[in-house]
């Protein structure tokens, strides 16, 4: 897991969390290495099943779930009444959406979508890091990019389970703010541009959104992280690069753990720093 603290305004420290976790699959050249690393850690090596183009969801966890961001019905949260919950939920749904479920961001890197949804101090923040040339430092992390060229959507449909709470909260700072609280799991099945070889890369989303009533209208800071899998261990890049069953490992090699259900948002969350791990069942 790669840890990437992102510099904001005095008022709150921001961070995004980056996880990436090599595939376990069974096509040569990679079958032997990868299931060395499964070996390793569990006794008896994995294999995989290529995605099924008419039923990509098919006999795992994801048949069941949603294919948006469910907005619950608020109540008021301490000093906040329910509209000004309503609206930081309604917020926060569009800010998961423009991450996970807009196609040109998740596949060309678009960011226009998530930008428009950031105002005041929280733009130029992320402005002023865009692009940085430490990837540590990059704001584009806090999206879900894949990295250029390297994969492509399998049908129209991206998964999603889980929930989100609002709870009242204090900065190191002291200062109120708004916590949206937000924990899922997002399915995407990918192919490789043009050919069969094909995943489901799942990912396990932890975090908040942070509002701060800026006169009388939120500013919203989204402050998460995430664990995604089968990709490469690669922690010099803001994407992420999935990994195929007839690739061997880029960048480190997962040690020391294993995701056995990548659909259980448990198996991630204490995930150590720039931990890298293998993943099955995707």
């Amino acid at each position: 897991m790669s840890l990437k603290p992102l510099t904001r305004n005095p008022r709150a420290a921001l961070c995004a969390v980056v996880v990436a976790a090599t595939a376990l699959t069974g096509c040569a050249p990679a079958e032997n290495l990868l299931n060395d690393v499964v070996r390793d850690v569990t006794g008896v090596p994995i294999t995989h099943d290529q995605v099924d183009r008419d039923d990509p969801f098919g006999g795992t966890e994801a048949e069941e779930y949603g294919e948006e961001f469910t907005v619950p019905e608020a109540a008021a949260v301490g000093e906040y009444p329910a509209d000004r919950v309503q609206e930081a939920y309604d917020t926060t749904g569009e800010l998961l959406e423009a991450i996970y479920l807009d196609r040109d961001s998740v596949f060309g890197g678009d960011d226009m979508r998530f930008r428009s949804l950031l105002s005041g101090q929280a733009l130029e923040w992320y402005q002023k890091y865009h692009g940085h040339e430490d990837p540590a430092l990059d704001s584009r992390s806090l999206l879900f990019h894949l990295t250029p060229g390297t994969a492509e959507p399998i049908g129209d449909v991206v998964k999603v389970d889980g929930r989100m709470w609002a709870e009242t909260a204090e900065d190191q700072y002291g200062t109120p703010y708004l916590a949206v609280h937000t924990e899922y799991t997002v399915v995407h099945p990918v192919a490789r541009p043009g050919e069969e070889v094909s995943v489901r890369l799942v990912t396990s989303h932890y975090g908040e959104v942070s509002f701060y009533d800026v006169g009388g209208r939120w500013e919203a800071w989204p402050n998460w992280w995430r664990s995604a899998g089968p990709v490469h261990c690669v922690w010099d890049e803001y994407t992420f690069t999935p990994a195929y069953s007839d690739e061997a490992p880029e960048g480190e090699r997962p040690e020391g753990w294993i995701e056995d259900d990548p659909y259980d948002l448990e198996s991630a969350r204490d995930m150590d720093e720039e931990e890298c791990g293998a993943i099955g069942a995707t």
